[in-house]
């Protein structure tokens, strides 16, 4: 059964914080996970929510991960991040953060016409949001919620027909 839109929203939320997460809220979540007692009582990490045991959002975050990786040396990365944080500035950043993921999958779309367009909009905005992050962690917070508005908005219908994210046929 495919999960509906405000679970796949949940889902999104939180596959994009360990997406951007730091390795100590990694290793934070996974000693969490350790003391789990197995009805799920205890658990404390952000996924307490969840009982579909299918769904792990660091697994899925690495996935991702693994398959923005190849556009992380696009020299259109950096020409995006001056306009992200112009706007970060103005206070529009999910505007101009939707507006650089749409340029970079201009970009690389002759490159993988084999790929569903909803994965060239998963793996770009991916990779930028990650790019943010290395570059300007500053930008991290706001970045983060831009990038899970975004792939809510974008791909959230279609991550919900395909079963939710643990069930995305993310690939490098």
């Amino acid at each position: 059964m495919a999960p509906n839109q405000v679970s796949v929203e949940s889902q999104t939320k939180l596959v994009i914080y360990y997406l951007l997460a730091d390795e100590n809220e990694i290793e934070s979540r996974m000693l969490n996970a350790s003391n789990v007692e197995c009805d799920g009582i205890g658990k404390t990490d952000h996924s307490a929510d969840y009982k579909n045991d299918s769904f792990d959002p660091v697994l899925i975050a690495d996935k991702l991960r693994s398959v923005a990786d190849a556009m992380s040396d696009d020299a259109m990365l950096r020409a995006a991040l001056a306009d992200l944080k112009q706007a970060a500035a103005d206070e529009v950043l999910d505007a101009a953060f939707c507006q650089c993921v749409e340029t970079l999958c201009k970009s690389h779309a002759s490159k993988g016409a084999e790929v569903a367009p909803e994965m060239q909009l998963i793996r770009a905005s991916v990779a930028f949001g990650l790019y943010v992050k290395k570059i300007s962690p500053d930008l991290k917070d706001k970045v983060q919620g831009a990038l899970t508005n975004f792939l809510n908005r974008h791909v959230g219908t279609w991550v919900s027909k395909q079963g939710g994210w643990d069930k995305v046929p993310v690939s490098g």
